[in-house]
């Protein structure tokens, strides 16, 4: 079958074409800006990526999937609809694809793609030959998707409602925020959502939710599935030990390990991923061991570089959460400074949460703010990375506004300490050009 992927660059969608070819489909993609770690990542597939959307590229196509990013009135859209042919937005593709598996789903606010990685690493350690789909690269898999058998560890997320099309055997949520509340309408739906999402799972599943919101396992718990609390107090919760390095050391259900990432929030991450992998009949001596060879995610606080005594960061953090997370980790490592350089993402995501963005942002010992950016939305009136920075320096940060061109000054002018390159957007290119480009 001759497949066409709309947006093919996307974390999501890019994974989706993986999972096509090793299908044996041939697929092709296009993209409004196709990254160039992409189209390398995507041609060692065989995949072709165009820059751009033309009708030309529907000519012989069997299917066309396209990205929510993609507005309704493109013309390639448009036309891939009036052609007959049939037309899946990502969450209709995803749910064909996990339909003919085992399906273990990950969803929540944020750590879904640590958690997904590490419950697929701790599968393909014991034997299990996963099929894993999430949306970071990892590196010992090339890229976003790992093939493997009837297994499907996979990331799903509540955007576009993507997580309410699975029936999974297995689910988690590793935490709650008010996300993508364009979806949903209110908190009250989005919360509704995730119960829905769980109530879904099979008969004889495991279902786990956070301690701080374990109302999201009502209806699952309703009609008997096993509901676990993670977290502080909760069913899986482990304790951690000091270890002085880029690591964490835990204990959890009587056995002793170590995770090489730091951070509270990825040992948490950790033991949800354990647990889901008891769920799949994995003993937990053998998980806790796989889990301390994981290679991590690309992104997630990624060393990238060493810049004459500079350790340069790379990190996916978007969410005020996260960003406190990220940074939380890397102060406890560090008594050298620490800088972050970050991107906020998305102009409706910076109108709700900046003055919480801000806050976080004073971890650091200096931060700067780029400008939004706006991936599939609008500019919202008033509303500009101005008002992170402000909130920023009203909770006692040092911060100060810059543009995309001050980047390669700001890595120049770094004297040791780390220097974090913090968002979702593309910040993360941006940095890698330039690091190539200066030389370490």
């Amino acid at each position: 079958m001759n497949i066409h992927i709309m947006g093919i660059c996307g974390s999501g969608m890019s994974a989706l074409a993986g999972w096509y070819s090793a299908l044996g489909n041939k697929v092709t993609g296009c993209d409004g800006a196709p990254s160039s770690q992409k189209i390398i990542s995507l041609g060692k597939l065989g995949i072709t990526v165009e820059t751009g959307h033309s009708i030309d590229h529907l000519a012989g196509i069997d299917r066309l999937i396209f990205s929510a990013a993609v507005p309704k009135d493109n013309m390639e859209l448009a036309a891939g609809i009036a052609s007959g042919i049939p037309v899946l937005r990502r969450s209709e593709a995803l749910a064909e694809l996990c339909s003919s598996h085992r399906v273990v789903a990950v969803a929540g606010a944020h750590g879904k793609t640590t958690t997904t990685s590490m419950a697929g690493w701790i599968a393909q350690e014991t034997g299990l030959e996963p099929t894993v789909f999430l949306g970071g690269n990892m590196n010992c898999w090339n890229g976003n998707f790992r093939p493997g058998g009837n297994l499907a560890i996979v990331e799903s997320d509540e955007f576009d409602r993507t997580f309410l099309r699975l029936t999974p055997s297995h689910a988690v949520v590793t935490s709650f925020a008010l996300e993508h509340l364009e979806c949903y309408g209110s908190p009250e739906g989005l919360e509704w959502a995730f119960q829905a999402f769980l109530e879904s799972v099979l008969p004889g599943g495991t279902v786990l939710v956070p301690i701080e919101k374990p109302g999201l396992g009502y209806w699952a718990e309703r009609i008997g599935r096993r509901i676990l609390t993670h977290g502080p107090g909760g069913d899986i919760d482990a304790r951690t030990g000091e270890y002085k390095g880029w690591g964490e050391k835990y204990r959890l259900f009587g056995c002793n390990g170590f995770l090489p990432a730091p951070g509270m929030h990825n040992v948490r991450n950790a033991q949800v991923a354990i647990a889901l992998s008891m769920a799949l009949g994995i003993e937990a001596s053998e998980a806790i061991e796989a889990l301390a060879s994981w290679p991590g995610v690309s992104r997630r606080l990624e060393k990238i570089g060493d810049y004459r005594g500079t350790v340069i960061v790379s990190d996916y953090a978007h969410h005020p959460d996260e960003i406190a997370a990220a940074l939380s980790s890397v102060r406890k490592l560090t008594r050298q400074q620490v800088t972050v350089v970050f991107q906020p993402h998305l102009p409706s995501r910076t109108s709700l949460l900046y003055r919480e963005m801000g806050s976080a942002l004073r971890i650091a010992d200096r931060s700067f703010v780029l400008p939004i950016f706006q991936s599939r939305e609008e500019s919202i009136p008033g509303v500009s990375s101005e008002l992170v920075c402000e909130a920023a320096k009203r909770s006692g940060a040092l911060s100060e506004l810059v543009s995309m061109d001050q980047i390669e000054g700001i890595v120049k002018a770094s004297t040791g300490g780390v220097l974090i390159f913090m968002g979702a957007g593309s910040i993360d290119a941006q940095v890698r050009e330039i690091l190539a480009e200066v030389g370490q």
